[in-house]
């Protein structure tokens, strides 16, 4: 991306202003655009009131669940009898994803001013800052400013803390981040007790990821009905969305577009729709968890957390995994079990279990050696994997495998057939 960031006319731009500007990285160049102007009024607001205006201005989770993000706020203990933490999940692991990764690469302080709001509002002494381990440039960039900040005296008695991760795609679930921050394996753990309750070390702790907190300077800076006016078609997804498109498209990359904006709109006029010759076959809309849609769901999709829904699918982190006509679906959703099956922690049997087998059953039919029953087994095995585990991992594998037969069942048959050729897997 080029500097200046050269937004589409049909996006919405607001977390995205400054990508491609390498002033804005610095705390002086981040001073001189407004920041921190929101943290030095929240320090001077209370609490509650902080909580309140995120609240009403509709913020919800961008990491994945979509949950409102002032009621997690709102759970935190309002006596402080124990030390209370914010966790940020910069871990940022979901295949398809790359939005956080340029949050921290161009505004890195506009994380920092986010974080250092949210544990004045939930009364935290610290906060934690969880990054991927792959992110080697986003993890130097941030380091860099908070050392800025911290020298500037801009979080008062706020400690901000960065913490690399080691690169497993489990860590971005709140619970095993924590496990991984404590020196732990980083298995999720049983809910409840909620973080709220007893998060890390056992304290009182809000998890939220970056597009979240970066949110949040802007929502105080310009009020609540402000953000809660952005909005296209649902009043519950207010705001605007990065999305991180990918695959057979002309223009891969990050756009910022208003909750509600239509998906064909975002694939066919910012992304320059498929690649010349190609017409567009499926897209997974909310990073590679998610069930997959057809072109004729893809087409008639809007882009918020009821739209993508009603579609079908979910909008999860908002990463766009494009496919065209020349898509093997068979192989690009057997990729996909064998990514979760290598990522999980093993911990639940289903998890565990489930995703090697359905990953050596989808090989196994790409080899031509795949039997009618298959299916069905697939289809039993994904039932067996979705709700009955600690965390929604082996979900996330059932997810694709779930939706792709039953919308591109004609492709498995053809492999069980013999009517397709055998496909290399290993």
């Amino acid at each position: 991306m080029g500097f200046p960031h050269q937004p589409h006319p049909k996006e919405t731009v607001v977390l995205s202003q400054y990508f491609g500007d390498p002033d804005a990285r610095t705390y002086k160049g981040w001073v001189k655009r407004g920041g921190y102007e929101a943290l030095r009024n929240a320090l001077a607001t209370a609490p509650a009131a902080v909580v309140e205006q995120v609240k009403e201005s509709g913020l919800r989770g961008r990491g994945g669940a979509g949950f409102p993000t002032g009621l997690k706020w709102s759970f935190m203990p309002k006596a402080k009898t124990r030390p209370h933490y914010v966790c940020v999940n910069a871990d940022e692991s979901e295949p398809g994803t790359f939005k956080d990764r340029e949050i921290m690469r161009w505004t890195p302080h506009a994380l920092l001013e986010g974080a250092a709001i949210a544990a004045h509002a939930i009364q935290a002494e610290v906060v934690v800052i969880y990054i991927r381990g792959e992110f080697t440039e986003p993890w130097a960039i941030t380091e860099k400013a908070l050392a800025e900040a911290d020298a500037a005296g801009v979080f008062g008695t706020i400690k901000v803390y960065l913490h690399r991760g080691a690169g497993a795609y489990i860590c971005g679930e709140e619970t095993a981040l924590m496990n991984s921050i404590e020196g732990k394996r980083g298995n999720p753990r049983i809910k409840p007790p909620f973080p709220a309750v007893a998060g890390l070390f056992g304290m009182p702790t809000t998890i939220n990821n970056v597009e979240t907190l970066a949110a949040v300077p802007h929502i105080l800076n310009r009020g609540a009905a402000w953000y809660r006016g952005l909005s296209l078609s649902n009043p519950q997804s207010t705001g605007t969305k990065l999305f991180s498109v990918c695959g057979h498209v002309q223009r891969p990359g990050n756009y910022e577009v208003t909750l509600g904006f239509p998906l064909k709109d975002l694939l066919y006029d910012l992304c320059g729709g498929p690649l010349p010759g190609r017409t567009l076959k499926a897209c997974i809309p909310g990073g590679s968890s998610v069930p997959i849609l057809t072109r004729e769901e893809t087409e008639a999709c809007l882009l918020d957390y009821e739209g993508v829904v009603a579609s079908g699918s979910m909008l999860g982190s908002g990463g766009v995994i494009v496919f065209d006509d020349s898509t093997d679906m068979v192989y690009q959703i057997m990729r996909l079990a064998r990514f979760y099956a290598h990522e999980s922690c093993a911990q639940c049997t289903q998890c565990r279990e489930g995703t090697a087998w359905t990953t050596k059953i989808l090989e196994r039919i790409l080899a031509g050696q795949g039997k009618t029953e298959d299916l069905d087994l697939l289809l039993d095995l994904s039932e067996n994997m979705t709700g009955k585990t600690i965390c929604v991992l082996s979900d996330s594998c059932a997810a694709p495998i779930v939706s792709g037969i039953k919308k591109f069942r004609g492709e498995f048959d053809a492999y069980l057939a013999g009517a397709r050729s055998p496909v290399p897997v290993g």
